[in-house]
């Protein structure tokens, strides 16, 4: 089965590392043109580098995805420079580790902004660019705190929660425009924000899934493929748990005894 995204422009915000930066590489590679954005403009300067210097057409810009203004500006420079717009990933999001109260409301609005409201923007510029080509894929980054939350962590549980519930929302309203909304739900994955955490609790994390190992950021955009390809047409309005079978049961280890 050939899966391939030729002729198609992707846009991964948060695309300079970690899951959206493997994205980009993979999107690339099977053909489509990738726009990115990332807020610190020497990231994005050096991926963009990076992804030609593999062959790979792309754009990027540093923007702060929770501005409208500023992501709606960077969707019509991609539209202006690639001619319109397929897939749209939102990607961009940031992990707060505090107790709910512990949280101040200046970081609780900070967490909603970046990670819920940008994925709300990205519903609206669906909206419009992708209808504009007849179509597309909008791909929404949840999390497998969405589903078990954490001590910790409840503001980001919260916006990833409410990103899974805004996913389904947006893949009926944007059906008619032949737009499929799908999220991903990560395990946990080794990336950059990931890094001390598993270093400090790799071992624990990793006996909470059936394979028994930390999950790679390859192994997501591998996921994403599929859900951005026309092999996936039938798929909307879920979000796809890619994270190694994390408390299928009560006791996966139990299996590795």
């Amino acid at each position: 089965m050939e899966i391939n995204l030729k002729n198609k422009v992707a846009v991964i915000t948060g695309g300079t590392a970690g899951i959206g930066l493997a994205v980009a590489e993979l999107f690339g590679r099977e053909g489509a043109s990738i726009a990115l954005c990332s807020r610190k403009a020497s990231n994005v300067t050096r991926t963009v580098e990076d992804l030609e210097k593999k062959g790979i057409v792309a754009y990027g810009e540093s923007i702060d995805v929770s501005d409208r203004s500023a992501l709606f500006s960077f969707a019509d420079g991609v539209e202006k420079k690639f001619g319109g717009i397929d897939v749209w990933v939102s990607n961009a999001g940031i992990y707060l580790p505090k107790k709910i109260v512990d949280t101040s409301e200046k970081e609780w609005q900070s967490i909603m902004d970046i990670n819920l409201k940008s994925v709300y923007f990205g519903g609206l510029i669906a909206a419009d660019k992708l209808k504009k080509r007849g179509g597309g894929v909008l791909i929404n980054a949840a999390s497998f705190a969405a589903v078990m939350p954490s001590v910790g962590s409840g503001a980001y549980a919260a916006s990833k929660a409410a990103i899974a519930s805004l996913t389904r929302s947006l893949a009926a309203e944007l059906a008619p425009s032949h737009i499929r909304v799908v999220g991903f739900i990560p395990g946990v994955i080794e990336t950059p924000m990931t890094e001390s955490w598993i270093k400090n609790k790799g071992a624990i994390l990793a006996s909470q899934s059936a394979l028994q190992r930390i999950g790679r950021a390859e192994e997501v955009a591998n996921a994403l493929l599929f859900l951005a390809s026309d092999k996936a047409s039938f798929i909307t309005g879920v979000c796809l748990e890619i994270s190694g079978g994390k408390f299928c049961v009560q006791n996966p280890q139990d299996a590795w005894a």
